[in-house]
């Protein structure tokens, strides 16, 4: 069985998209149209600081994305779809559970709200520990203020996020435990987290303009695992993503005991190839740019 799968934010780099299908180039047009400006000259571009700044990269990054997916859905079928965080609302848009073009607004309504986040906090990526020794770390570091993992990506790759001490914090228990290395990831705010309920309040009530439509294919949901099938999960799953964790070692062990097979990835650079080598070995993986 084909799974196809979107990555998320931090894909985005100058050239990423340098050759076109006319078909995929009106994708970005009429994102530009909808954004107000040039989104296929900043992708060819830059300068990379404003397309990885959190409000210009997620539209680069579905569009680009959206732009492959056109043309791999020529030549295959899949079964089920999968994405990485701000990859998932790309793989409704795939899906179409929501119109290219609301789309659009709703990823660039998303990205200025996280881009916007009132709550200062950062994240930081917890490399070469194992989850129990993390899942420790995060409730000694609790008495600093708030942290939780965001993203469970691999085993020993776990994403915490929180407020800015306690997140620092976390990161030197986990040195001191031997992780390899803590890195403060380039983000503008506590993604994934319980501090995030304002923009996700916000971002709930945005939401009400549009319509949904239930998925053509089944996506696995970032949060449980489990199928996302209608409308009403579609949206309720753009608004709780926020807030919670992106289990993508979930999503990988769901997608097999669904009976995947093959995992193709859909868009710029190749990380979730990457973290999916180090989950199972039991999926072909494709990369499709």
């Amino acid at each position: 069985m084909i799974a196809c799968a979107f990555p998320g934010q931090g894909v985005q780099k100058v050239g990423m998209v340098s050759d076109l299908y006319a078909s995929q180039r009106r994708y970005f047009e009429t994102a530009s149209e909808i954004l107000g400006y040039d989104l296929l000259q900043l992708c060819q571009e830059g300068p990379q600081e404003k397309l990885s700044s959190t409000q210009f990269a997620q539209p680069a990054v579905m569009v680009a994305c959206i732009a492959s997916w056109s043309e791999y859905i020529m030549t295959a079928t899949p079964s089920i779809l999968l994405g990485h965080s701000l990859g998932l609302v790309t793989a409704f848009i795939a899906a179409g559970a929501v119109e290219f073009s609301d789309g659009v607004r709703i990823v660039a309504r998303r990205g200025e709200l996280m881009h916007d986040a009132p709550v200062p906090g950062q994240m930081t990526a917890i490399l070469g520990l194992e989850l129990d020794a993390v899942q420790e770390i995060v409730e000694e570091a609790g008495s600093r203020g708030t942290v939780a993992v965001a993203n469970y990506n691999c085993p020993g790759q776990f994403v915490l996020s929180g407020e800015t001490g306690a997140v620092e914090y976390a990161g030197e228990l986990a040195l001191k435990k031997g992780a390899k290395r803590a890195v403060k990831l380039d983000v503008s705010g506590p993604f994934h987290s319980s501090l995030m309920q304002g923009p996700a309040e916000h971002f709930e009530r945005f939401l009400e303009q549009f319509r949904f439509a239930d998925p053509k294919y089944p996506v696995i949901s970032n949060i449980n695992s489990r199928l996302i099938t209608s409308a009403e999960q579609v949206k309720m799953e753009l608004v709780a993503q926020l807030t919670n964790p992106v289990d993508w070692i979930g999503n990988i062990q769901a997608l097999e005991q669904l009976g995947g097979t093959q995992l193709v990835e859909i868009g710029p650079g190749s990380v979730l190839t990457g973290l999916t080598k180090r989950i199972t070995k039991n999926l072909e993986l494709i990369s499709f740019a």
